[in-house]
């Protein structure tokens, strides 16, 4: 059952923060960073949440302010240590540390907007650091000045040799863009590479887990990038980096002149070896998957309503409506967690919809309170794409119910909180609620429910 007050204050504070931002992979560009007169350029855009509160992509930022950064993925940690300051800052905690000592709490705690891309509070750590930061509201830009004796010339982080590849890694060996096709060499069986597409300007990335630039090509690395001219006709140039140490990681980043898909896999016979095709996007040809995740069901029976009906009946209803709705759209393949009265744990919701590398995670709910609570309201967690679809699911749902408007809410919420694409936890109405107990269990009611939530995907996937 989802509980009225799961969302506590300093999460609705961030929810309020947060504007509704692009849609898709990729956040539209809300700041500009110039260190010392010449802009900082990054993979993952500066986000600007509000009040001149920046945040910003940790590692890409701060190494080029001559910090170390390292990432303890357990603990879903960033350390940025410069001279003599250490900075611990945790996904989801406002309280930083600044060298043992829990500092007072942050407007904004750090998170993730990207696979592999954490975003944390410019200002504060900025300062901390050693610069001089100030806002341009004007311009919405954010002006960083060394502080004397601090600037990138001091300290023993800064400039710091190639990384050295680690022989227990795959070493990236070579790559190579012609005009047909991307190449990647590599001195072991080359790993699965997590491409994802950026906007404002439009890049592909490549991410290749558990491996390191050699030693030839980390010698072309100026501020830990390295180019390669493009020979294809759709891409500007390619750009390489030792992205990440913890796992290690390359990153290869296409600079895009037109809008395409990257289909990228092992050579036929040739497992140190990736071939990606670049092709535009074919009109009524993308497949988006979606899953529909019906809340609750088999041994948990969710909320219990007033006359003892149960939240996983209405949950199992409409999601069994939505899928069949979805089922006649041609640019959406369809998934669901449970089509029956079956019980599925958070973790086999969330891994199942991880697993098939959806697009788009629904969950469907109903709430319980005091009697006289009332209204729709849709949850999501922290990451922006979240949030402009969670924003549009409420839309269109209030107007298939005719309820209160309980707004979009952040939710520390399982299902929502573990998958990897954007993704919205749906509490329809109030079991607990005389009016809305019901109208929900009507049939015509469900069906308008269900109408509003394709609605809603289709409106977030851009299909008409």
């Amino acid at each position: 059952m989802m509980k009225l007050w799961s969302t506590v204050a300093t999460l609705l504070m961030i929810a309020l923060l947060l504007p509704s931002l692009a849609l898709g992979a990729a956040v539209t560009p809300t700041a500009k960073i110039v260190l010392d007169g010449k802009p900082l350029t990054t993979e993952v855009d500066p986000l600007n949440v509000g009040a001149g509160t920046v945040m910003v992509p940790v590692r890409e930022i701060f190494e080029k302010l001559g910090a170390s950064v390292t990432w303890d993925q357990s603990k879903q940690k960033a350390t940025i240590v410069r001279n003599s300051t250490k900075i611990d800052l945790t996904i989801g905690d406002s309280y930083p540390i600044v060298n043992g000592v829990k500092e007072k709490a942050l407007e904004v705690a750090p998170m993730n907007v990207y696979p592999g891309n954490t975003v944390v509070p410019l200002r504060f750590v900025g300062e901390k650091i050693g610069y001089n930061v100030e806002w341009n509201q004007k311009t919405s830009t954010v002006l960083l000045t060394a502080k004397s004796g601090q600037g990138p010339g001091a300290g023993n982080n800064v400039n710091p040799d190639p990384v050295k590849p680690n022989p227990a890694s795959v070493l990236v060996q070579s790559i190579q863009l012609t005009k047909d096709q991307l190449l990647i060499g590599t001195d072991k069986n080359a790993p699965k590479p997590n491409v994802f597409k950026l906007t404002g300007p439009d890049r592909i990335v490549i991410d290749l887990p558990g491996t390191e630039l050699n030693e030839a090509l980390a010698s072309k690395l100026v501020a830990n990038v390295g180019e390669i001219p493009s020979l294809h006709p759709m891409v500007e140039k390619v750009r390489f980096s030792n992205f990440n140490n913890d796992p290690s990681t390359v990153r290869i980043t296409l600079d895009m002149k037109a809008n395409a898909e990257l289909a990228i896999a092992a050579a036929a016979g040739q497992a140190n070896k990736l071939v990606g095709v670049l092709k535009a996007p074919e009109p009524g040809k993308t497949k988006y998957k979606v899953v529909i995740d019906a809340g609750h069901g088999g041994t948990d029976p969710g909320a219990i309503s007033i006359t003892n009906k149960k939240e996983k009946d209405f949950a199992l209803a409409v999601a069994n409506k939505v899928v069949k709705l979805l089922e006649k759209e041609p640019n959406i393949q369809t998934y669901t967690t449970r089509s029956t009265d079956t019980f599925i744990t958070l973790d086999g919701r969330s891994e199942f919809a991880n697993k098939l590398d959806a697009d788009l995670f629904l969950s469907i709910h109903a709430n319980k309170a005091i009697p006289s609570a009332s209204g729709t309201e849709t949850y999501y967690y922290k990451r922006p794409e979240s949030k402009a679809f969670a924003t549009i699911v409420q839309k269109h749902l209030l107007n298939a119910t005719g309820f209160k408007d309980r707004k979009v809410k952040e939710g520390n919420f399982h299902v929502i909180r573990e998958t990897t694409m954007p993704a919205a936890l749906a509490e329809v109405g109030f079991l607990s609620n005389a009016g809305d107990e019901a109208a929900m269990y009507t049939p015509a009611f469900q069906d308008k429910v269900a109408a509003s939530f394709v609605k809603s995907i289709k409106e977030y996937l851009k299909i008409q």
